[in-house]
């Protein structure tokens, strides 16, 4: 002990000599940056820790997509139809607060494998499944899923050919030449998917669609034979 206490101005003589004052320096000008830079991104810092992120596909099977019965304004059956839903499932971060998704583009694939934006569509938000009154915006909870309407396919075009109806916020009137934007014809398309809200990273993405305009009751069959949708 003896010997220690001795020994202090030794010690002392060390953390005050040239080489520690420069480190002790640098340590103290890194924490006085650090400090500097989160006071100054602190709320960017908070963001990215509360943003949600979610992921969104259409599979086509049930329950995501299945037959299920049309009523008529009388309430009485009027026909079944395919009814084709996104899931849209929470992956990490906060809740997600007043989810949205657009369906923002619609293309007619033609022959050649050209592309033209499809004259009669409006871009427009779609509604959330399964709930009443209908809703455009939604909060998705942490690890749960929500089911959004695409829209259905049912044979109610011209002498019963299959139509696709989309599940828009409102039911646009018709367009030039007495189309409806929201009634697609058997074809060759692509469209495009937005998903945003208060507190997510904002999705993109884009689904092809071929459907033949045929119709049968057998689910499986619509689903498997008919009706063909995969993510681009």
């Amino acid at each position: 002990m003896e010997q220690a206490i001795a020994k202090a101005p030794e010690y002392i003589a060390v953390l005050h000599d040239g080489k520690w004052n420069i480190i002790i320096s640098i340590v103290a000008a890194f924490i006085t940056l650090l400090a500097v830079l989160v006071a100054l991104f602190q709320e960017k810092i908070r963001d990215y820790f509360k943003t949600a992120i979610l992921g969104v596909k259409i599979n086509l099977s049930p329950p995501d997509c299945h037959q299920i019965m049309l009523s008529g304004p009388d309430g009485t059956h009027a026909c079944n139809s395919i009814y084709i839903r996104l899931k849209t499932t929470h992956l990490k971060g906060n809740s997600a607060e007043n989810v949205e998704v657009m369906l923002s583009n619609f293309w007619k694939i033609n022959d050649d494998d050209t592309r033209e934006v499809l004259r009669e569509f409006l871009p427009m938000n779609l509604v959330w499944s399964h709930f009443q009154p209908r809703k455009t915006e939604l909060r998705i909870p942490k690890k749960l899923f929500r089911h959004c309407d695409f829209g259905y396919f049912a044979p109610i075009g011209h002498g019963g050919e299959t139509t696709l109806k989309l599940d828009t916020m409102v039911q646009p009137n018709p367009v030039a030449g007495g189309g409806l934007p929201n009634v697609i014809q058997p074809g060759d398309y692509e469209f495009e998917i937005m998903v945003s809200g208060d507190n997510i990273k904002p999705i993109t993405k884009k689904w092809h669609l071929i459907f033949d305009g045929t119709w049968s009751e057998d689910e499986q069959e619509m689903l498997s034979e008919h009706i063909r949708i995969d993510e681009v």
